[in-house]
C-alpha cells in the first residue's frame, strides 16, 4: 500500500542522495587530481561526470532552493528526486563505460569519450527524458 509523505521526507532522502552525490564527485576529483600530478598531464572530468553535475543540481536546486523558495510544490520536488536518483544511477554506469569495464574481449582504449560511455549517456538521456516525460504528465 502506498504510504503518503511530505517535504521533510523528500528532504531527508534528498539529502542522504545529495551527500552519496558529493561523495562521488569529491572522489572523483581527488583521484584525477592525484593521476594528472603523478603523469604531469592536465585535469578534466569524464563526460560521465557531469550526469552526477546534473543530479546533484536537480537535488539541490529541486529539492531544497526552490521549495524553500515558494517556487515548487511537493509533485514537483518528486519529480526531481526522481531525476536526481536515475542520473545519479545512471552515472555509475557511465564511469563504467568510461573505463570500458564493459569489455569482455578487448583491452581498454584509453580514449576521452569512448563509445561504452557514450551508449551508457545516451540511454540514460533517454531514460531520464521519457521519466520527465512521463512524471510531469502525472502532476
Amino acid at each position: 500500500m502506498f504510504m503518503p509523505f511530505d517535504l521533510k521526507d523528500l528532504w531527508t532522502a534528498g539529502g542522504v542522495l545529495l551527500g552519496f552525490e558529493v561523495t562521488a564527485f569529491s572522489w572523483r576529483i581527488k583521484e584525477e587530481s592525484m593521476l594528472a600530478r603523478e603523469k604531469n598531464e592536465i585535469t578534466w572530468l569524464p563526460p560521465a561526470d557531469f550526469l552526477n553535475l546534473l543530479a546533484m543540481l536537480a537535488a539541490s536546486i529541486g529539492i531544497f532552493v526552490l521549495p524553500v523558495l515558494g517556487f515548487s510544490n511537493l509533485g514537483l520536488v518528486k519529480v526531481l528526486f526522481g531525476l536526481s536518483t536515475i542520473l545519479f544511477v545512471g552515472h555509475a554506469f557511465a564511469i563504467a563505460g568510461h573505463y570500458e569495464l564493459f569489455n569482455w574481449r578487448t583491452k581498454r582504449s584509453f580514449k576521452y569519450f569512448p563509445m561504452q560511455e557514450k551508449i551508457v549517456i545516451i540511454v540514460v538521456s533517454i531514460v531520464s527524458l521519457f521519466y520527465l516525460f512521463v512524471a510531469l504528465q502525472r502532476l
